[in-house]
């Protein structure tokens, strides 16, 4: 008996886990990273037209939003 009620008291863990998981995917945290990211390349794409300097700070930006957005810990 006592094995039966350790056994339904895991399998009701194991539920709790598996809805806490589907709601952290459901409600994950916001990133300003992709923003980051489109302003950098928008600088990198504006120092094509402007000046090569604007275009490899903007290239610089552009790894660092992207580093940024893969590294990022939710």
């Amino acid at each position: 008996m006592n094995e039966e009620q350790e056994q339904r008291r895991q399998l009701s863990n194991k539920q709790k886990a598996s809805k806490e998981v589907k709601e952290q995917a459901i409600h994950s945290k916001r990133s300003y990273w992709p923003f980051a990211l489109a302003f950098a390349l928008f600088f990198m794409l504006l120092g094509v037209v402007v000046h090569p300097i604007i275009f490899w700070i903007g290239l610089v930006l552009v790894a660092g939003a992207i580093t940024g957005l893969v590294l990022e810990r939710h």
